[in-house]
C-alpha cells in the first residue's frame, strides 16, 4: 500500500494597495478636503458678511428710529410753557461754535466740532477727531425738553416783569450794559437757577438764556435786582454783545442795537436750578471708535447736553456702526404757504433767515460694512451717490467719496424726511 502523502495547503495571496494606487487616493483625498475647506470657507466668508450686513441694516434702522423719535420732540417745550420764542439767545465763552449763538428746534453743524469738554467725556469720539472724511458729515442738534414738566423743584414757573428803573441799575448803567435786571419781586429766585427773559422786539418775541448769578436788593431805587453776569454763561458787557446775533437773525437792522427801553416790561421766567434742567439738546455725530485691537471704525453717536449750562448729560453713547455720513437738509416754508417750498442745508436757512420757517428735516445717512470683501471693486467711480429732491431753488446733498481705507467696503444709504411737528403746530 502507498505511503499517504501529506497534502500542503497554499497559502492565499496577499492583496493592497500599490505605491501608485495610495498616491492616487492621496490625492483624491487631498482634493476632496480641499474642497471642502474651500467650500466651508466661502459659507463661512458669505455668513460673516450676511451678518455683517444683516447687523448693519439693523443698526442703521435702530439709528433711523431713535433720530425719528428726536426730531419729533425737537421743540418741544422749548422756551418753557409760555409762548414760543421766535429766537434764543445764548452765551458760553467756552462753547465751540461761538461765545454768543443760538438755541434752535433744529439745527446742524459741519464736522469737526468738538463736544463740550467734561471729565465725563471719558475718551469717547470726539467729532472733531473723524479726520478728512468730517466734510461728508453734519452734526445734527435738536433741543427740547424731555419732559413737559419745566418747572421749578418748587412749583410753576415764576413769571417776573422788568420795572421801568431799568434805567437805574445799581451799576448806573442800566440793563442793557451792566446784565442788572431791576424786578418788582424776587421771590422764589436763587443764584444758580436758570432763566429765560423774553422780550418783544420788532414784532417778534426774543428770547435770553440768563443765568442768576445773585439775587438782591437795590440800594438806589425800591426794585430789586437780579444779576446774570457768570463766570461764562453771560457777556461781561451785558446784553448790548448779542446785538450782533440780532442783526444776523434779522430782528434788528444792520447796525441796530438794543436800548435800556427795551427791556420795560419784559417777562423773566425762573426756570430753577440750571444743573436739573430738563431742557436738552441731543446731538449726533460722527467718531472713530476703538475696535479693541488698536484698530478704529466710524460710529454714530448720541450725545445729551445740558441746554441750560452747556455740559455734557452723562457719556456719548454709540447708535451704529459704519456710520460714515451725516447729512441733513432742512424742508423751509419760504412763502408761508403751509407746505415745504424747498430743501436748503443749514448755512442757507440761516443765511435766507428761514430759522422760523423750517417744517422738516430730509436726512441721509450713508452706513459702510466692517468687514471688507477682497473680491469687491467698490461703487462705480469711487463715489456713493445720495439722491436728492428735485427741483429748481434746492440744495443738494454731497456725494460720499470713498477714502482708499474703504474700496473693498459694500456700502448703503437710508433716507428719511420728518415733520417738525413742535414747529408747525404753532402755525
Amino acid at each position: 500500500m502507498a505511503p499517504a502523502r501529506t497534502l500542503l495547503r497554499a497559502k492565499p495571496r496577499q492583496h493592497g494597495l500599490t505605491l501608485i494606487e495610495l498616491m492616487v487616493a492621496l490625492v483624491a483625498g487631498l482634493i476632496f478636503s480641499l474642497s471642502v475647506l474651500i467650500v466651508q470657507s466661502a459659507l463661512t466668508r458669505q455668513n460673516i458678511q450676511m451678518s455683517d450686513v444683516t447687523q448693519r441694516d439693523n443698526q442703521s434702522r435702530a439709528a433711523l428710529d431713535l433720530l425719528t423719535r428726536d426730531l419729533s420732540n425737537a421743540g418741544f417745550m422749548l422756551g418753557g410753557v409760555q409762548s414760543r420764542c421766535s429766537v434764543t439767545l445764548a452765551y458760553n465763552s467756552t462753547a465751540p461754535i461761538g461765545n454768543a449763538f443760538f438755541q434752535y428746534p433744529v439745527s446742524a453743524a459741519s464736522q469737526p466740532l468738538a463736544l463740550p469738554t467734561t471729565s465725563s467725556l471719558n475718551g469717547t469720539p470726539d467729532p472733531s477727531q473723524y479726520g478728512t472724511a468730517s466734510q461728508f458729515t453734519d452734526m445734527m442738534v435738536f433741543s427740547g425738553t424731555n419732559s413737559a414738566l419745566r418747572v421749578p423743584s418748587n412749583g410753576n414757573p415764576a413769571t417776573y416783569v422788568v420795572q421801568n428803573s431799568t434805567t437805574q441799575a445799581a451799576t448806573g448803567q442800566g440793563a442793557l450794559n451792566s446784565s442788572t435786571l431791576p424786578l418788582g419781586s424776587t421771590t422764589g429766585i436763587n443764584p444758580n437757577d436758570a432763566a429765560l427773559l423774553r422780550m418783544p422786539l420788532n414784532g417778534k418775541l426774543v428770547c435770553f438764556r440768563v443765568p442768576i448769578s445773585n439775587v438782591g436788593p437795590s440800594t438806589s431805587t425800591s426794585s430789586t435786582y437780579v444779576n446774570s453776569k457768570s463766570t461764562n454763561l453771560f457777556p461781561s458787557t451785558g446784553y448790548a454783545a448779542f446785538d450782533p446775533q440780532l442783526q444776523a437773525a434779522g430782528i434788528l437792522p444792520a447796525g441796530g442795537q438794543l436800548t435800556n427801553a427795551n427791556f420795560i416790561q419784559s417777562r423773566l421766567t425762573d426756570l430753577g436750578p440750571q444743573s436739573t434742567s430738563t431742557e436738552q439738546s441731543v446731538v449726533y455725530y460722527i467718531g472713530n471708535f476703538g475696535n479693541g485691537n488698536g484698530g478704529t471704525y466710524p460710529m454714530l453717536m448720541r450725545a445729551v447736553i445740558n441746554a441750560e449750562n452747556d455740559t455734557l448729560v452723562g457719556t456719548p453713547n454709540p447708535v451704529a456702526a459704519g456710520v460714515v455720513s451725516l447729512q441733513a437738509l432742512f424742508g423751509v416754508d419760504e412763502t408761508n404757504s403751509g407746505a415745504v417750498t424747498n430743501y436748503l442745508t443749514w448755512p442757507d436757512v440761516v443765511a435766507g433767515n428761514y430759522t422760523s420757517a423750517v417744517r422738516s428735516v430730509l436726512f441721509a445717512i450713508v452706513t459702510k460694512t466692517l468687514h471688507g470683501d477682497p473680491k469687491y471693486s467698490g461703487p462705480s467711480g469711487g463715489v456713493v451717490a445720495i439722491p436728492n429732491p428735485g427741483g429748481p431753488g434746492n440744495d443738494s446733498f454731497v456725494n460720499y467719496t470713498v477714502p482708499a481705507a474703504y474700496l473693498t467696503d459694500r456700502f448703503s444709504v437710508l433716507e428719511s424726511e420728518i415733520a417738525i411737528r413742535n414747529q408747525i403746530w404753532p402755525h
